[in-house]
């Protein structure tokens, strides 16, 4: 989905943005590796996760932990559609998942020793299409949550690790948000939401870091969650009516300004 697009807009906003030469030499290369859409993932869409082949996810824990967040991401933001009442919204991200992001997941998995979470990923998105009761999409919403977790358990990563993937979520949002909003606004509510949700992702593990990993540079944490609650304004709220003054170059920013930061631990 308009991946070009979605390269080039990453790179502008990163020349414009004032970032060093260098680290920007470095996000252009990500990038181009990063939004490549793969072959191996069971639908084509947008470029989440894309570039990245089994192969890797098998070995590079960046690459794992960040596929996991954006599969995350895209499941919060049904289920708290789902809470305020927008069934069919939600609806399209409870499916998302699966078609793009997990079944290309799954043999990763199983070789790091992890437990696949199919059913429950199912179980959700059958809830929610059955516009079950609220408290049976909680608990359906909770275990896939759990699922997900110990998937992500099985990888140790150090904090220079998780930053890098927490950067992938907020550069990945950047593209989303470029999607859904242009000029002030709104063009793609579903872009937009996904931006969403991968931020919202990507803040929960920064707040979630075991004690050890975050006294690797407790500067560095706090100076990670600054960028991440600079954010908060770009969405005014989850299914907005009419303009949006925000621009994914705040995204693109914070993923540049975090990536330095975890460059240098």
């Amino acid at each position: 989905m308009q991946e070009n697009r979605k390269k080039w807009v990453s790179l502008g906003v990163a020349l414009a943005s004032g970032i060093s030469l260098n680290a920007t030499a470095a996000d252009m290369s990500h990038d181009m590796h990063f939004t490549n859409e793969n072959i191996t993932v069971a639908a084509a869409g947008e470029g989440e996760g894309g570039g990245v082949t089994e192969t890797d996810l098998k070995t590079n824990d960046v690459a794992f932990l960040t596929r996991l967040g954006l599969i995350r991401g895209h499941l919060l933001v049904g289920y708290e559609l789902y809470k305020q009442g927008q069934v069919d919204m939600a609806i399209t991200h409870m499916k998302h998942p699966r078609d793009e992001l997990y079944a290309g997941l799954v043999p990763s998995i199983e070789h790091r020793g992890g437990e696949r979470f199919d059913d429950a990923l199912s179980n959700l998105a059958d809830k929610v299409t059955s516009k079950a009761p609220q408290a049976e999409v909680d608990e359906a919403y909770q275990q896939l949550e759990s699922g997900i977790k110990a998937a992500e358990a099985v990888v140790k990563p150090d904090l220079k690790n998780t930053l890098q993937s927490i950067k992938d979520l907020i550069r990945t949002a950047g593209e989303e948000y470029a999607l859904g909003v242009e000029n002030g606004k709104l063009i793609n509510l579903h872009e937009y939401q996904d931006a969403y949700g991968f931020t919202q992702i990507a803040k929960r593990r920064l707040e979630q870091l075991p004690e050890a990993t975050r006294k690797e540079s407790a500067d560095t944490v706090k100076q990670v969650e600054g960028y991440l609650d600079e954010l908060a304004d770009l969405w005014p709220s989850i299914a907005p009516e009419g303009d949006v003054d925000g621009d994914a170059s705040k995204l693109y920013g914070a993923a540049a300004r975090i990536e330095i930061a975890a460059l240098g631990l």
